[in-house]
C-alpha cells in the first residue's frame, strides 16, 4: 500500500491565464497587481482536521500539537457543545475553529465534519457512568454509559463517512476484553464499547474503514494504579494492585503525547492500530521510579481482585482493566498492531521518568483511586 503523502495542497486560481490578465500584471490572491511578471499565482489550502472532544485530555492534546505545528499546514477544527467554555475560548484564541456540534446530534456532526480531511474522535464512557453511578448503582450506570457512548461512536462514524473530503479517521480505541479473555474479565465496559466501536466500523462501514486507523491510547501516567499511597496504620507507601509487579505496562502522557501520536498516525495507511506510549515498563519499574523521583520508599502488594475491592472500593468495572492486563497484555485481543518504534516517524516525547520529574513532591505522594 502506498504511504500517504502529507503535503500542501495548492490549487490554480480559477478563471485566471494569460489571456485574462492586462499586460504585465498578474494574481496575488484575489486582486490584479500590476508590474509583475509571473503569469499564476498557487492559492495554499490547508488540511482541515476536525477534532471530536477537543476540551478533553486526548483531544485537546491534539488540538494543541495540530495548532502548533511549525508548518501550520493545518486548519484546526475544535468540536464543542459548549463554544463558551474557557478550554474552547482558549483554542479559539490560538486559532482553532470552534464549532458547536453534539455526538447526540448526527446533522451538527456532518455538518462539523464537512471538508473536513482528517477526523480524530474520542467518545466518553466515564461522563454518563459518573454522573449516574450515586443515583443509580454501578450496574444502572455502566449499562446506561455502554449505550450512550456506542450511540456517539456511530453518530460520528456515520456523520464522517458522508464526508466525500475525508482521507483519514482516527478513533481511539480499546481492546475487547471480555472475547480476548473468553469471558474472565466480562465487566470492563469501558473497554467493550469501543471494542465493539472497532468491529462496527470494521464490519458494518467498509466504505469508512478503508480510511479508518485506530489509536490505543497507553495506561495514562496520571493513573492512580501506578502510584504508591500511604497506608495510614503503618506510615508506609503502598502500591495496591491486582496483577503481578512484572506486567508490563504502556504508559503515556496523554495530555501532551496523544497529539504527536495522531500527528505521526496521519502518515501511516489506513488501517494502522497504534499502540501509543512514552515508556514501557512492569508496574515494579514504575514503582522505582517513583521511588528515585520522590526519595521515598515503597513496596508493591499484589491482591486478588476480591481484596483489592476491600481495600480501596473499587468496582469491578475499574479493577477488570489491570486484571485482564496481567493476564492477556494491554493489547490481547487485537490483530496486527504496532508499537511506537514500528512507525515511520516516531514523535520525540517524554519518558515516564521525565514526566515525573514535571511533578510537584505534593502530587507524587497524594495520588488516591476515584470513587468507582
Amino acid at each position: 500500500m502506498a504511504r500517504h503523502r502529507r503535503r500542501r495542497r495548492k490549487r490554480w486560481v480559477e478563471g485566471v491565464g494569460l489571456g485574462n490578465l492586462p499586460p504585465g500584471a498578474s494574481v496575488q490572491g484575489s486582486s490584479v497587481v500590476e508590474n509583475l511578471v509571473t503569469p499564476f499565482f498557487t492559492v495554499s489550502e490547508k488540511e482541515i482536521i476536525a477534532v471530536v472532544g477537543a476540551t478533553g485530555t486526548q483531544g485537546g492534546s491534539v488540538a494543541s500539537t495540530f495548532l502548533s505545528h511549525p508548518s501550520s499546514l493545518y486548519t484546526v477544527r475544535c468540536l464543542t457543545r459548549d463554544p463558551n467554555s474557557s478550554v474552547a475560548q482558549s483554542l479559539s484564541s490560538r486559532g482553532a475553529e470552534v464549532i458547536k456540534a453534539s455526538l447526540d446530534d448526527p446533522s451538527s456532526l456532518k455538518a462539523a465534519f464537512a471538508g473536513a480531511h482528517f477526523i480524530f474522535v474520542n467518545t466518553d464512557f466515564w461522563a454518563t457512568y459518573i454522573s449516574l453511578l450515586p443515583s443509580k448503582g454501578a450496574e444502572a450506570a455502566r449499562q446506561s454509559a455502554r449505550e450512550t457512548e456506542i450511540r456517539h461512536a456511530k453518530n460520528a462514524a456515520e456523520a464522517a463517512q458522508a464526508n466525500p473530503a475525508l482521507e483519514r479517521y482516527i478513533y481511539s480505541a480499546l481492546g475487547p476484553v471480555k472475547r480476548a479473555s473468553n469471558g474472565k474479565w466480562p465487566s470492563s465496559t469501558h473497554w467493550e464499547t469501543k471494542a465493539a466501536t472497532v468491529d462496527y466500523i470494521e464490519h458494518e462501514m467498509p466504505a469508512l474503514a478503508v480510511k479508518t486507523s485506530f489509536i490505543y491510547v497507553g495506561i495514562y501516567a496520571t493513573n492512580a494504579f501506578l502510584y504508591p499511597k500511604l497506608n495510614p496504620s503503618s506510615d508506609r507507601y503502598e502500591t495496591l494492585i491486582n496483577c503481578s509487579p512484572a506486567t508490563p505496562m504502556p504508559i503515556i502522557d496523554t495530555a501532551n503525547s496523544t497529539g504527536p501520536f495522531v500527528h505521526a498516525l496521519v502518515s501511516e495507511p489506513p488501517r494502522t492500530k497504534l499502540l501509543a506510549y512514552d515508556s514501557c515498563m512492569t508496574v515494579a519499574e514504575a514503582v522505582e521510579a517513583w521511588k528515585k523521583t520522590t526519595g521515598k520508599d515503597a513496596e508493591i502488594l499484589e491482591l486478588s481482585v476480591e481484596q483489592m475491592r476491600k481495600r480501596t472500593g473499587l468496582s469491578s468495572e475499574v479493577l477488570g482493566g489491570p486484571g485482564f492486563i496481567g493476564q492477556f497484555g494491554y493489547m490481547g485481543g487485537v490483530e496486527g498492531w504496532i508499537g511506537p518504534d514500528q512507525l515511520r516517524n516516531r514523535p520525540e516525547t517524554k519518558s515516564y521518568e521525565q514526566f515525573l520529574r514535571t511533578q510537584s513532591e505534593h502530587v507524587l505522594l497524594n495520588y488516591s483511586f476515584p470513587p468507582l
